[in-house]
């Protein structure tokens, strides 16, 4: 592959469409793999991260966002048109819905949602000062249900973390945070094993880590 990445994942804020878009085109690209995914926003403004092995958990939790988003309407001039795209990149509507509030669940509460959906729960960018678990609440529990915890590429960088280590008691986790198809590939873990490419066995890999470092 042109950026180097075999495992990918799409995580708009509180919507689904384009991560389930990925997810069709997945199926017909053999080189690469797609997460059904979503970056949420909670009740104290947290973001957390949601990942999935199938598209049908993933449908799930677009019903519970839809139910709990209050119900206003996006503001173009100043959060931009929300454009949906088809698998022909052609655009074939407009989300009017604003994406950017918070869902009426409380942090903790959404952790339970994911898992019960059988996801990952990741708490997004931990170090940056706006919308992270450290700016929005200033502590970690270390006795939390988080899987996992993402920190920005620059910390990544910066404390040479990999794949496999953790902090606060807690296994660490990096994406790219793109937000351009040109920043698509400039970031990327690297795993051990081919073996990564897969759900089922980056969550136990998750897992075994987290109780490693809570025993």
């Amino acid at each position: 592959m042109k950026k180097r990445l075999d495992l990918i994942s799409i995580t708009d804020h509180n919507a689904i469409q384009h991560s389930l878009l990925a997810c069709e085109i997945g199926r017909y690209e053999k080189n690469i793999k797609i997460l059904p995914g979503a970056e949420l926003t909670s009740r104290e403004e947290v973001h957390l991260l949601a990942y999935f092995g199938d598209i049908s958990a993933l449908v799930k939790l677009g019903k519970i966002i839809d139910e709990l988003l209050p119900d206003l309407e996006n503001k173009p001039e100043f959060f931009g048109h929300q454009v949906l795209y088809d698998n022909a990149n052609e655009i074939i509507d407009l989300d009017y819905r604003l994406r950017q509030s918070a869902i009426d669940l409380s942090l903790d509460d959404l952790v339970e949602e994911i898992h019960k959906l059988g996801g990952i729960a990741t708490p997004a960018h931990i170090d940056k000062n706006r919308f992270s678990l450290i700016s929005q609440l200033g502590f970690i529990d270390k006795n939390a249900a988080f899987d996992a915890l993402e920190v920005s590429k620059y910390k990544w960088n910066k404390e040479k973390y990999q794949l496999g280590d953790t902090l606060f008691g807690f296994p660490v986790i990096c994406g790219s945070d793109s937000h351009t198809p040109d920043d698509i590939g400039l970031f990327y873990m690297e795993a051990y094993s081919d073996e990564f490419v897969d759900f089922d066995f980056l969550k136990i890999f998750l897992q075994e880590r987290k109780n490693e470092n809570h025993c």
